[in-house]
């Protein structure tokens, strides 16, 4: 199989489809013309899928030898960010693609065409898994886990991908990956104080809870310079206090405190949460308050398995060359729920690099309302999914 001339043959549909569906971005679990778009393509390929009941996720396996089962996501959510481009195929909602994972989606429909076109030749299965809500916690990897998309075949390992618009010294279509930390664990900080208000003349008689709130946000500030390794990256950002009703003398009841953690590794990631409970639970008690405190919504670090990412970058300059495949050396500290896919089974989460600019010059970041990306190399991160997947099936 020459897997990359078969991709690029493919390239004119794989870009169909992005813009198909960049025309129809939907956020959340339930992804109705998503969902019934990407079904829809599945069956004109003649491939039998499974969809669960209570998500918009699908998943599909090919591949009739008995072997290795390797798994290929890929998330098919938006934003609620109103588009301000003016492409022929801009959003028709008040949503948008501005991540790229329309063409995510399109990268994995072509890859499940050119695998069913050749699937006698498969020595073990691929397992294809379309995932909603990657942008809202805790979501759509953990559901379709508990949903049991990794068994039934039981999966042995995973490929993911994520198009890059960041600027740098790269062509576009080349592949970017790093050793090891991929992407940061994300946990969001939700703080109520609950105090007692009253009379700003009076405080005595008062238990203020923006006093305390000041006190939690200087402390937990501490455990990024005093309590973890200072090689490692973590950040604890705060953005949101909110209390009181625009009062100058007026202590309220309630404050509450809303921000979020970042942590490349995943160990440091639990013991920053245990602090910041035993600093929020301590200082409360002393200044007399009391406290609600969650994380919910967060999602485990991107950590890729170094022999996974040995393959990957094999498989990679295999058919694209030395050139155009680049090791990372720098931390990101973005989120991505691929995470809890990866703490189930070895991965290897990549980065296709296809930055775009604005009609303006200026090349947007994700989650822009200007956002654009090179489509026409959508086809490259079809063609290295596909090789590795082969690869992995071969060894």
């Amino acid at each position: 199989m020459d897997i990359l001339a078969q991709a690029h043959a493919l390239s004119d549909e794989i870009v169909k489809w992005r813009r198909d569906l960049h025309k129809v971005p939907e956020i959340g679990m339930i992804l109705p013309k998503t969902f019934e778009y990407v079904k829809g393509k599945l069956e004109e390929f003649n491939i039998e899928y499974t969809t669960y009941e209570n998500h918009s996720g699908i998943s599909a396996v090919l591949g009739k030898k008995e072997g290795k089962i390797i798994a290929i996501r890929a998330d098919m959510d938006a934003l609620a960010i109103k588009e301000e481009t003016n492409l022929e195929f801009k959003s028709e909602n008040d949503n948008m693609h501005a991540c790229g994972h329309d063409g995510h989606t399109a990268i994995l429909l072509g890859v499940a065409k050119i695998l069913k076109e050749n699937e006698e030749k498969l020595n073990g299965k691929v397992k294809l898994v379309f995932q909603p809500s990657e942008e809202i916690g805790p979501g759509g990897a953990l559901a379709m886990i508990e949903d049991g998309v990794l068994e039934n075949p039981k999966v042995d390992a995973m490929l993911a991908l994520h198009v890059d618009s960041k600027l740098d010294e790269y062509k576009n279509g080349d592949i970017l990956v790093r050793y090891g930390s991929m992407s940061a664990a994300e946990d969001p900080i939700n703080i109520k104080i609950i105090g007692k208000g009253g009379h700003a003349s009076t405080p005595n008689f008062c238990i203020d809870p923006i006093s305390v709130a000041t006190l939690l946000i200087n402390n937990i500030q501490y455990i990024l310079t005093r309590e973890v390794n200072q090689t490692i990256p973590t950040v604890i950002s705060f953005g949101s206090i909110q209390g009181g009703r625009n009062s100058n003398n007026i202590i309220p009841d309630i404050v509450e405190i809303k921000g979020t953690v970042r942590n490349s590794d995943n160990e440091i990631r639990k013991f920053v949460l245990q602090r910041i409970e035993e600093i929020v639970a301590g200082l409360t008690k002393i200044m007399r308050a009391d406290f609600e405190l969650d994380f919910y919504g967060g999602c485990p670090a991107v950590i890729n398995d170094n022999n996974m990412v040995d393959m990957l970058l094999k498989s990679s300059r295999k058919i694209l060359g030395e050139d155009h495949v680049h090791i990372l050396s720098d931390y990101n500290m973005g989120a991505e729920d691929a995470g809890f896919f990866f703490e189930k089974i070895p991965g290897c989460y990549f980065r296709l690099y296809n930055p775009a600019a604005f009609e303006d010059g200026v090349v947007y970041p994700a989650h822009n309302s200007k956002y654009m990306m090179d489509d026409s190399v959508l086809y490259r991160g079809a063609a290295v999914m596909l090789q590795a997947a082969l690869d992995y099936l071969e060894g």
